[in-house]
């Protein structure tokens, strides 16, 4: 599966970022990807829409909802 990312800055913009299931490739179980943004985050979401085949949305956001 992609990996969908919403984040949500201190100013109130959003932004989506998309990163290809490709990204799985060497560990399927892990993956470790750095981020480096001009703005400061407030709030990282994953999969906002629901777009995947994710049992367990609970663990999808960060502060914790």
């Amino acid at each position: 599966m992609p990996i969908i990312i919403e984040w949500t800055y201190v100013d109130g913009t959003t932004e989506i970022e998309r990163i290809p299931a490709e990204i799985w490739r060497y560990n399927e179980a892990e993956v470790v990807k750095l981020f480096v943004k001009d703005k400061q985050v407030a709030r990282v979401q994953l999969d906002p829409l629901k777009e995947t085949a994710d049992v367990n949305t609970s663990n999808n956001s960060y502060p914790k909802v």
